[in-house]
């Protein structure tokens, strides 16, 4: 009787995990474009993205007019998958982990950019950021201009999302080199329910 009152002991701890994991799988597109766009709306969208951590929808808005200044066949579109692993803190929703595999993987993601957790009753919001005028850690010959990757789970749709905007400039000044990265991809969690 003592060894199966032990036995029950051991795996009580292993039953009530104070984590759970999540994937979302996510299919999307990465765009790319060297093009330059028109100055007014790039410098007007970089200034209010310096404060990163508040944006509006008005910085947001300027950031895709910039974007839309490029015609259509400027920008290298091509089919991207994404993998989120997320382990959620079940006490209070927080994130405790999140990795995220990119398929084909996009070379300018920093994995060490700052990150802010924004939390609602809707689910999680981890924003990657980096400041302008910073030295990409990988592409030392770049500064970046505007640096946002957003990834997302909502609780009640079950699902993930992933938006990244990544504009860098060649620090020597060489025009028509400077990258301009757009990824955007959703798609489905697992678990599907709000019971994470």
């Amino acid at each position: 009787m003592k060894y199966k009152l032990l036995f029950l002991l051991i795996l009580i701890p292993n039953l009530h995990s104070e984590t759970t994991k999540v994937i979302c799988e996510l299919e999307g597109t990465y765009s790319i474009t060297y093009e330059d766009v028109t100055k007014n709306y790039l410098s007007e969208g970089i200034d209010l993205f310096r404060n990163l951590a508040v944006q509006t929808q008005q910085s947001i808005f300027l950031l895709q007019k910039a974007k839309s200044n490029f015609a259509e066949e400027f920008w290298q579109k091509d089919p991207i998958s994404i993998t989120q692993y997320w382990e959620i803190n079940k006490k209070d929703d927080t994130m405790i982990k999140l990795n995220y595999i990119f398929e084909p993987s996009p070379t300018w993601i920093n994995p060490q950019a700052k990150w802010v957790e924004n939390n609602s009753d809707k689910g999680i919001e981890i924003l990657t950021t980096m400041m302008p005028d910073e030295i990409h850690p990988i592409f030392k010959d770049y500064k970046v201009d505007l640096y946002r990757v957003s990834n997302s789970v909502n609780w009640y749709t079950g699902k993930g999302r992933i938006d990244a905007d990544i504009w860098l400039t060649k620090t020597d000044g060489s025009k028509n080199k400077n990258p301009k990265v757009e990824i955007q991809g959703s798609g489905k969690c697992s678990p599907q329910k709000r019971k994470f």
